[in-house]
């Protein structure tokens, strides 16, 4: 069980040209394809995904040199106690890597957040790669 993981992709564009698109929490949508709709306003963000689901999630942290932000999950995913992940930007060979954290508690026995969210953050993220390096279709 894997409640703490992270998951990475390697970008051929510059770090702060990733950062201007996967930096900003409103621009989620873009890149992420499980995502209908996105609003951000005071600190909070409300996302509509594509199934219906809607979450509710806490900025909670931002820095632009380090190029990384934070959120918290505050609503939306029945049986979480507790949820933090990390979008972050950081040089690389050749351009950049893009990485996605996520860490999660629950009420649900044996509730496994990686075996939930790899494989859907791992396309996400090779679709923000697409649109950065102008391979995106569709």
């Amino acid at each position: 069980m894997a409640n703490d993981f992270e998951v990475g992709v390697d970008v051929a564009v510059a770090p702060d040209r990733a950062w201007a698109l996967a930096g900003d929490p409103g621009r989620i949508g873009e890149w992420f394809a499980p995502v209908a709709t996105c609003e951000v306003a005071e600190g909070l963000r409300r996302v509509t995904m594509r199934n219906g689901a809607v979450l509710e999630e806490r900025l909670v942290e931002r820095d632009e040199a380090g190029r990384s932000y934070g959120y918290e999950v505050v609503s939306g995913i029945p049986g979480l106690t507790s949820h933090r992940a990390t979008i972050r930007v950081a040089e690389a060979p050749g351009g950049c890597r893009v990485l996605w954290r996520q860490t999660a508690t629950s009420e649900v026995a044996g509730y496994d957040i990686e075996a939930r969210l790899s494989g859907v953050m791992t396309a996400g993220l090779e679709r923000l790669r697409d649109v950065l390096e102008g391979r995106a279709t569709g």
